[in-house]
């Protein structure tokens, strides 16, 4: 089943003018959505008020994003108020992820890059900027049919034999943006012109070792303002098949991706983990579908994707300001709800709770499943490492060497996203064995198999397994000591109930804080989440490599 759509160039507050255009055009084609690039809006003016009260009718589901000059004020308002702006009109936000009702796969980025943030992603939703860190959040949506960004992507007329326009130099494209296509591989990726249509020749991505005969292939397609003087297209319609024909010959002209000299350019895939029943449904806006998430009886649900999953940045409803450092294949965010609090380890230095969470940008139940094109699942655990490595230095530097560390992980099949923990912990507990213990108790209490003395790493023909590495820093009055690690593995399978609580419920117990076993259970205001991550971040500033 195909769709039928139609992008629009930017419209700069036509919006009258435009609607009507596309009334006229609807009306025979019978178009599925409409796409706005660029500016949707000029001003607050009259014409703001007119949509506002309902005075402009749009005939079809419209979507649009920030461009190179903020939202109106009341549009702001209405979206933060009602989310819909009026009927049929909807704004994407700046950084998301969108399923429409069709089944489309929209990934946005609007604004343009802000040089003056180093790192992080940027904290509102309105404004026309953004940061690298939110085109690298977006990585994680792995796949998209539609990629709408107000900057062109780098080197994007690399091996194209398409000229621009006559007068017309050439675009100062953007390195994250190609980046960024690169990643998720949109089918179509839209952005906007000054003055100018341009249509690249199609291109096709490398193929994968998993699907070694698929080349997804990517149109690229930049639409002027609309009612240019120069009369240059500022309307594109086509139709989109809900689903690639993987078995179609490259269309003719076609040409190898323009990113593919890039350096450090990423090639990463989409993982369809198996069902994980604590996730349900979410409709295009990231709210819960209760009806469809209830399904018939005894029927268990799809996986989620990144844009519903708790841990992948592209998820438009993440916590973002939890944040903390973003590398090039990991990242670090403080947990929610976390085990200890800024009191637990006061008084050896730490005035923040330092439950930390490593967590790969690949959406993926395992490191294991990674694939390892372009040595990504080699390189993402390397990270993932560096990141353990830096935390552990930090709490030891902080406390003088009188906090080790313990960090820990469930690799499940089934599972939906992978990810390390990181806690703080006294170093006396460590030297007198009783974390050690505390996790062997806890596993024959359950009946769960015992653990075993040694690291199963990227995990690759292991199966299911909980791991937990205990660190413990040198010892200040003997120079001749290090620090070192002892790693326990818990090898299971389907015939255990393995909870995903087992980690925590271990280490709550042994710090004397059984009523903080459950994240739930230990909620914080927003304003308390930001000052325990500035505190973090102003913590961990020399010990992270990602600065």
């Amino acid at each position: 089943m195909a769709s039928k759509i139609i992008v629009v160039g930017p419209v700069n507050g036509q919006l009258q003018p435009v609607f009507t255009k596309l009334s006229t055009l609807h009306s025979k084609n019978n178009f599925s959505l409409a796409i706005i690039t660029g500016n949707m809006f000029s001003e607050d003016d009259d014409t703001v008020s007119e949509l506002l009260a309902n005075k402009i009718t749009i005939p079809l589901p419209a979507y649009f994003t920030v461009g190179t000059q903020p939202l109106p004020p009341r549009i702001v308002e209405r979206i933060e108020k009602d989310e819909e702006i009026c009927h049929n009109l909807h704004y994407l936000g700046k950084r998301s992820t969108t399923k429409t009702s069709e089944g489309i796969r929209i990934v946005t980025l609007g604004g343009q890059l802000d040089n003056t943030i180093i790192g992080g992603m940027s904290k509102e939703q309105y404004l026309p900027f953004h940061t690298t860190g939110d085109a690298k959040a977006l990585h994680g949506a792995n796949t998209a049919d539609i990629l709408l960004t107000t900057c062109w992507p780098a080197g994007i007329r690399t091996g194209s034999k398409i000229p621009l326009p006559d007068g017309v130099a050439d675009i100062p494209g953007q390195g994250h943006i190609a980046d960024l296509c690169a990643a998720i591989k949109p089918r179509y990726h839209f952005s906007a012109s000054p003055g100018f249509f341009y249509e690249r020749e199609p291109f096709f991505h490398s193929a994968v070792p998993e699907e070694p005969d698929v080349r997804p292939l990517t149109r690229f397609i930049s639409l002027a303002a609309y009612g240019n003087p120069s009369k240059q297209k500022a309307l594109y319609a086509f139709s989109l098949q809900s689903s690639p024909d993987l078995t179609a010959p490259l269309p003719a002209g076609a040409t190898a991706s323009p990113f593919l000299s890039r350096p450090n350019s990423k090639k990463r895939s989409a993982l369809e983990p198996d069902p994980y029943s604590r996730y349900g449904n979410h409709d295009s806006n990231g709210r819960r579908d209760h009806k469809r998430a209830k399904g018939r009886r005894g029927e268990r649900q799809p996986p989620p994707g990144p844009d519903q999953c708790y841990f992948c940045l592209s998820n438009p409803n993440l916590a973002t300001h939890l944040v903390a450092s973003i590398g090039d294949d990991a990242y670090l965010t403080i947990a929610k709800g976390p085990l200890t609090t800024s009191e637990t380890n006061a008084s050896l230095g730490t005035d923040f709770p330092a439950h930390m969470l490593i967590i790969p940008l690949t959406h993926t139940p395992t490191l294991a499943s990674i694939p390892e094109e372009d040595d990504s699942r080699t390189k993402t655990y390397a990270e993932m490492n560096r990141y353990k490595d830096a935390l552990q230095s930090m709490v030891a530097k902080r406390s003088s060497n009188k906090l080790g560390a313990v960090t820990y992980e469930i690799s499940k099949g089934n599972g939906v996203h992978v990810h390390w923990q990181f806690l703080p912990m006294p170093v006396d507990l460590i030297n007198k064995g009783l974390v050690e213990a505390a996790f062997r108790v806890e596993a024959e209490n359950l009946q769960y198999p015992a653990f075993e003395v040694r690291d199963p790493e990227l995990g690759q023909n292991e199966g299911d397994f909980f791991r937990v590495w205990i660190w413990t820093p040198a010892n200040e009055d003997d120079p001749e000591s290090k620090p070192s690690t002892k790693c326990l593995t818990l090898p299971f399978d389907h015939t255990v109930r393995f909870t995903i609580q087992f980690g925590r419920i271990v280490l709550a117990k042994l710090l004397g804080l059984p009523k903080r076993e459950q994240w739930k259970d230990c909620g914080q205001t927003e304003d308390e989440e930001k000052r325990d991550v500035e505190a973090f971040k102003k913590a961990f500033q020399e010990f992270d490599f990602t600065l």
